[in-house]
């Protein structure tokens, strides 16, 4: 018996390893190509950090890959097994088929404690470091702020460009400063620019930027001043500071809620998600709701790859395939299908249609359908 078990759980894990895997190197590449070649293109992160982009970009693939997997892994096994009758042997030795697939349920089971994990502990840390290593950390590095190519609006009143950043020096750098109807008041244009950490007399932060070789060209603050004359100044080497505002948050990028933490998100349950003293009941019970769906959608998801799995060993044996392309196609639409009713039960938000509990109806009409499929071919 042990041998058996361990024939199957070696095939299941096999296939549901290599196909994971594939779904897997799919997401990360591109998520890669998407957002970090381009960051280490325009110089906002250096190879080494690229690299642990890449590493982190992991934990929050995972989840999703498991699913999709454990699907064609179990498709791709069973339907081996079936088409050399090695399933026919089995049952032919008082095996049923449920006590067949055991090693491949439980397998599938250990991994949906394992992406549930993932999900609530290490993909929000993974996600945290990612963004402070993609938008850069201003406290570290102000110039980080600053997307070669990109305009940067993050100071009021101020718009930033940079050419090229190499390190902590912007090359080919632009500084426009508006009024409060956005009219242009000032240009500046410098070979080089250094953004430094700074505090005013009121201790609030500062972000001081030194200029060399700098060209500026002003106007005079008036009702419509582009008419008016502008005044030219050139200079080796200039400063100027301006309120930071939010620029040394780290983090700056708000924080989405599938990204919270199991405590987070228990907090945000019992408290609300991003309500204020001036929300009113009905914003906080929305928030408290959405809060739980978060929570339920990342357990459901996480079962799913049993539920799924469960579904695949009736569908293997009565497709009865050993090819890996009618096993992956199959698994697609199955996934597919899965993740439209998903999807569709997301978009519920009205507390009072309870969207924490519909995230869960996906997963129980595959079971549904899993143990009617699995009783019809345990009589045959």
């Amino acid at each position: 018996m042990r041998i058996l078990d361990r024939h199957v759980l070696t095939e299941t894990a096999l296939a549901g390893g290599m196909a994971t895997g594939a779904f897997v190197f799919v997401m990360v590449a591109g998520n890669f190509l998407q957002q970090v070649a381009g960051a280490i293109a325009t110089g906002r992160v250096s190879g080494g950090d690229g690299l642990e982009l890449v590493i982190l970009l992991f934990p929050g693939v995972i989840p999703y890959a498991l699913p999709m997997g454990m699907l064609a892994g179990v498709l791709m096994a069973f339907g081996r097994m079936g088409a050399q009758h090695e399933i026919t042997a089995m049952k032919a030795s008082g095996r049923g088929l449920a006590r067949i697939a055991r090693p491949a349920l439980l397998l599938a089971g250990g991994l949906a404690l394992f992406s549930a994990w993932l999900n609530l502990e290490v993909a929000p840390a993974a996600n945290d470091r990612y963004h402070h290593i993609l938008s850069g950390s201003a406290q570290d590095n102000p110039a980080a702020i600053v997307t070669p190519g990109q305009l940067n609006r993050r100071i009021p009143g101020v718009i930033l460009r940079a050419g090229a950043r190499e390190g902590d020096v912007l090359r080919d750098f632009w500084l426009w400063r508006v009024d409060a109807n956005g009219r242009l008041t000032q240009s500046i244009h410098a070979q080089e620019a250094r953004l430094t950490a700074a505090e005013g007399a009121d201790g609030k932060p500062l972000l001081r930027v030194a200029l060399t070789d700098a060209r500026m060209e002003s106007r005079p603050p008036a009702e419509d001043n582009r008419n008016a004359p502008a005044s030219f100044a050139m200079a080796k080497s200039a400063a100027f500071e301006f309120p930071a505002g939010t620029v040394f948050q780290d983090g700056a990028t708000a924080r989405k809620l599938r990204w919270l933490t199991l405590a987070e998100l228990l907090d945000a349950i019992e408290h609300g998600w991003q309500v204020t003293a001036a929300s009113s009941a009905e914003e906080v019970a929305r928030s408290r709701m959405m809060a739980r769906t978060q929570l339920m959608t990342h357990v459901a998801s996480a079962f799913s790859i049993f539920s799924l799995s469960l579904l695949a060993v009736p569908l293997a044996v009565r497709v009865g395939r050993s090819e890996t392309f009618v096993n992956a196609v199959v698994a697609l639409l199955v996934a597919l299908s899965y993740f439209l009713l998903t999807e569709m039960a997301k978009a519920v938000k009205n507390p009072s249609f309870r969207p924490d509990i519909l995230v869960w109806l996906p997963n129980l009409v595959v079971l549904a359908v899993a143990i009617a499929l699995l009783r019809r071919a345990s009589r045959h």
